[in-house]
């Protein structure tokens, strides 16, 4: 292996330690057994509601025949359910940690409500599987930014996607290439493999031939600041003096820093829409 494909082989099993550790803790600090951002966007009036916002935003780019989905870094299968329950969709979830696997799987079973099938599986998604292939939409909802390398996330999705299928990735990006301290606390608290430009990921999926059709600012619909952030802010400097022993408070700085960098302007959190040419 080259250094840079070490290297990348580390990253992914920083990251599958770090949800196997800590998954279930998200757990308890979020709703709807979801561990992404809630967004409270227009006609959202509680926290169900704006968990479930990003897996609407999914649910509109499916087209009206389309039945086959691949989740890429489904969590513990909330979006994947999600989906299932209001269209007759078969969605195949991707983790690299096994423990989300498990939730997913147990909570899968107590859903009665599916009108299609969800299924889960341990993958890489920057290596799937051979046999993979002819999906109508793949989605990806924060977990984009732990890809490593980045092309290698694009090339996969390209290669499992049908020729005119949907890529949607929900995720935060850079507004510009300039580095902040800020930033680098964000990397490191959350294992972020890839942050990039929204022009820099139109370039390297157009590479793959995934063209960028469109792309919707979400940052206002982030609230910052809530009570629990503001009390993480107070706690920053204890748990900075613990982050080097432990990953749940370098997570909490993380969080921190990230809230800093949208603040600044550093970062957007965006949806982009990707479509596999057809020739």
């Amino acid at each position: 292996m080259t250094g840079s494909a070490d290297a990348a082989v580390a990253a992914r099993g920083s990251v599958r330690q770090y949800y196997d550790a800590n998954t279930w803790k998200f757990l308890l600090a979020s709703s709807q057994r979801a561990i992404h951002r809630e967004l409270w966007g227009p006609g959202v009036t509680n926290r169900a509601e704006a968990v479930h916002h990003a897996h609407d935003l999914v649910l509109d780019s499916l087209g009206p025949d389309d039945r086959s989905v691949l989740d890429l870094g489904c969590g513990v299968g909330s979006a994947a359910m999600y989906l299932a329950e209001r269209r007759p969709v078969d969605v195949l979830g991707v983790s690299i940690s096994p423990a989300q696997i498990r939730l997913a799987e147990r909570y899968a079973t107590r859903s009665d409500r599916l009108h299609g099938t969800v299924r889960f599986m341990v993958g890489d998604f920057t290596d799937l599987p051979d046999g993979l292939g002819g999906f109508d939409l793949a989605f990806a909802i924060e977990a984009f930014v732990h890809a490593d390398p980045a092309a290698a996330f694009f090339g996969e999705a390209a290669r499992v996607l049908r020729p005119g299928g949907s890529l949607v990735v929900v995720d935060d990006v850079l507004t510009s290439t300039s580095e902040d301290p800020r930033l680098q606390e964000f990397r490191s608290g959350w294992h972020v493999s890839t942050l990039v430009t929204a022009a820099e990921a139109a370039a390297l999926a157009g590479d793959v031939g995934l063209d960028l059709v469109s792309s919707e600012l979400l940052s206002p619909l982030q609230r910052l600041g809530r009570p629990r952030d503001r009390l993480i802010s107070l706690a920053q400097p204890a748990l900075r003096g613990l982050s080097g022993r432990s990953a749940w408070a370098r997570s909490l700085v993380g969080g921190h820093a990230l809230q800093q960098c949208h603040r600044a302007g550093l970062l957007e959190y965006r949806l982009l829409r990707f479509v596999r040419r057809t020739a």
